[in-house]
């Protein structure tokens, strides 16, 4: 027996042939070559229910029979069986191509010609089987991936919406919950609490100290029965917020406002020791105008500039909300008035160290307001539609500036340069084009240009954004899917998306040397994505940890602080020069 041959002699082999003769030949054939599990039919309408009380690894199935052919049989299980529909190989003496063509469109995996040729027969069934086995593992890993996101998801999902500290409802909760009572027209109190002190009393009596102070006052607000209470939620560490169900007036603010300041002041007593707290509240009343953001963040203007001390909601909030909107204002002209530059930050080559990419990101110098924060600036971008005109900016820029490199020979041929491309931009029908013709006419290979998309963008019009990607991807684009695992954490558009690299979110790099369960799912992930041959890039690495791990993964790229930030054109160029060889990080793995 063939070394092949033992691998698959426990395969199921079901052989269906009217002619007698034909199913004991093969079954003798297969028996001498050791397949243990073998069984012949010469009744075709036995086959379905044999299908069904035991799948066969293999079906070895003639065409021409009576009462029910071999196309009839096949159209039976798939309509049946669907994807689980068994492997099939076509016995045949001679047939019309029309014939053949039907058998393979019908899920034929291969034909045996009779009279049978035992070498050819026994290659060919060896030949299925493997390529069975090797879609079974793929399809075992994806189950497998699946699994790991879904729980993943699943625990950051209830992280995501609470406090680790304190286990209370976090700022997502707090939105969720004004929007709700906002719906059922409640009138709603909104207290802004800043907590005092908090990193002092940490450092004097430990932080674990900190923790049960803040589970304490936690517990005492929640049990004040004379307190309309809502919802008590943690903004950020020392910035609570409690919502009340009550009327909106000075009045009742004062009054609850009150009773909160002395909820917040009782001493604590923790280890032996008598604990404070001091505290500020800013408050805001709910308004039709106003959304559940600016209810909150108006309470927190609202704050007062002395300890144990509250204060209402006044005029001065809108110079806060009419930045936001100069800000957005100032865009406009943002592109005409070269305020906007690209920076750039490196993707570095895990095994060698050399820079092997770049990601080009958006910066904004205004004249008016300075230098203005991409978490700033970006979100308006996205919110008013910019996007589209600066998206394309964006583009241009990084082609032009990546030619000039190729031009000097500071960087060879391999090298690409990532843009981001928002939902806004795939949403445009004529996005694809346009980019082809702009990569086309500067004369740039388009496998230089990298598109980096996030699965929330792709899945708000999955349809479009594919034929999209897909039309770029045959004009030799890269494609790139950016917060790998953060998104809705599917496999299925993977099958059709023409995917050439998966950006590891930093959401799970981040404390993947501390936390088992990301290690667990970043090694999937590189796993899954070798085996479909896609480029992984870890982004946000910023812990020489964090890199060994990558590292010995098999991660391909990695970007993050830990080698550089975002950078001008010419420290960039002068690290792609050098590279990260001879760096600490590098130097510390031994490569």
């Amino acid at each position: 027996m063939t070394a092949l041959g033992k691998l698959f002699s426990a395969a199921d082999i079901l052989v269906v042939d009217d002619n007698p003769v034909n199913v004991e030949l093969l079954l003798d054939l297969l028996e001498d070559e050791g397949y243990r599990t073998v069984e012949g039919m010469t009744d075709p309408l036995q086959v379905e229910a044999r299908v069904q009380t035991k799948r066969p690894d293999l079906i070895l199935l003639d065409i021409r029979m009576p009462s029910l052919n071999g196309l009839q049989l096949l159209q039976l299980l798939n309509n049946n069986y669907a994807e689980n529909t068994p492997a099939v190989i076509v016995l045949t003496a001679q047939i019309d191509e029309a014939t053949r063509h039907q058998a393979l469109e019908l899920g034929a995996q291969d034909f045996l010609t009779k009279p049978f040729n035992h070498i050819e027969v026994l290659q060919r069934i060896h030949n299925t089987l493997q390529l069975q086995r090797l879609l079974s593992e793929r399809a075992e890993k994806a189950q497998l991936l699946e699994s790991l996101v879904a729980e993943r998801t699943h625990e950051l999902s209830v992280l995501s919406r609470q406090d680790p500290q304190t286990s209370l409802p976090n700022r997502a909760v707090i939105l969720e919950t004004i929007g709700q009572l906002r719906s059922e027209s409640k009138d709603l109190l909104t207290f802004f609490v800043a907590l005092e002190g908090l990193d002092e009393m940490g450092r004097l009596h430990g932080y674990d100290v900190m923790d049960q102070v803040l589970c304490r006052l936690s517990a005492q607000v929640q049990e004040l029965a004379d307190v309309p209470l809502g919802l008590l939620g943690v903004w950020s560490s020392d910035k609570w917020v409690v919502l009340c169900e009550s009327p909106v007036s000075e009045a009742q603010a004062e009054q609850i406002a009150q009773r909160l300041l002395r909820a917040f002041q009782t001493p604590l007593a923790m280890q032996q020791l008598s604990l404070h707290v001091a505290v500020r509240i800013g408050v805001s009343g709910s308004s039709v105008e106003r959304s559940p953001e600016q209810m909150v963040r108006m309470a927190a203007v609202a704050l007062p500039a002395e300890t144990n001390c509250w204060q209402g909601y006044d005029q001065a909030l809108e110079n806060s909300l009419w930045r936001k909107n100069q800000l957005s204002q100032a865009l406009y002209g943002a592109v005409e008035n070269n305020e906007l530059h690209l920076l750039y930050q490196p993707k570095v080559d895990v095994q060698t160290g050399a820079v092997r990419g770049a990601e080009a990101l958006l910066r904004w110098e205004s004249p008016v307001f300075g230098r203005v924060s991409p978490a700033e600036f970006i979100p308006i971008v996205e919110a008013n539609r910019h996007i589209v005109e600066i998206g394309k900016w964006v583009i241009q820029q990084a082609v032009a500036t990546l030619l000039s490199w190729r031009a000097q020979q500071a960087v060879d041929e391999h090298f690409t340069v990532a843009v981001n491309v928002a939902s806004a931009q795939l949403m445009q029908a004529d996005f694809s084009q346009w980019l082809i013709e702009v990569v086309q006419q500067s004369g740039l290979p388009a496998h230089a240009l990298e598109l980096e998309v996030t699965e929330s963008d792709l899945m708000e019009n999955m349809q479009l954004a594919m034929l999209q990607l897909q039309r770029l991807s045959a004009a030799g684009f890269r494609i790139a899917i950016d917060d790998f695992g953060t998104g809705y954490s599917s496999l299925a558009y993977l099958k059709v998306l023409p995917v050439a690299v998966l950006k590891i979110d930093r959401a799970f790099i981040s404390e993947m040397h501390v936390n088992a369960q990301d290690r667990r799912l970043t090694r999937t992930v590189i796993d899954m994505a070798r085996h479909f041959q896609f480029t992984t890039v870890a982004e946000g690495v910023e812990e020489p940890e964090q890199f060994k791990l990558l590292q010995e993964m098999g991660c391909d790229l990695i970007q993050g602080f830990l080698f550089a930030p975002p950078l001008h054109e010419a420290m960039l160029l002068q690290l792609v020069a050098q590279g990260f060889a001879a760096s600490p990080a590098f130097i510390a793995q031994g490569l």
